[in-house]
């Protein structure tokens, strides 16, 4: 009796090494899958700060874009009023033109 206890217990200490070496694998597997997934989430992450920052580049601050359509504006209003002026003097020119071709008819 003691011969078979003994050898079903050695059995049994087998049985328990290999499946503690079993669950030690499975914590091993665990830990890379985590180590893995938290890689890939700062991956995905990163990607999306990226993407958010390339969005965000091709996008007008609209105080910018007010800005800068306020001194568009103001230059256009300028050549209008350059334009206005270079018409009077064209105007007044063609006059004098006129005016001296007359005294010479």
């Amino acid at each position: 009796d003691y011969e078979k206890l003994s050898f079903i217990s050695g059995n049994l200490q087998k049985d328990s090494q290999q499946k503690q070496k079993a669950i030690e694998m499975l914590f091993q597997s665990l830990e890379k899958l985590q180590k893995e997934k938290a890689d890939e989430q700062d991956m995905l992450a990163v990607m999306d700060v990226k993407a958010d920052k390339a969005a965000l580049g091709s996008k007008v601050n609209c105080s910018q874009f007010e800005a800068n359509m306020e001194r568009l504006d103001e230059r256009m209003q300028e050549l209008q009023s350059q334009i206005s002026g270079q018409k009077q003097h064209w105007n007044k020119v063609q006059q004098q033109f006129s005016d001296a071709m007359e005294e010479k008819v």
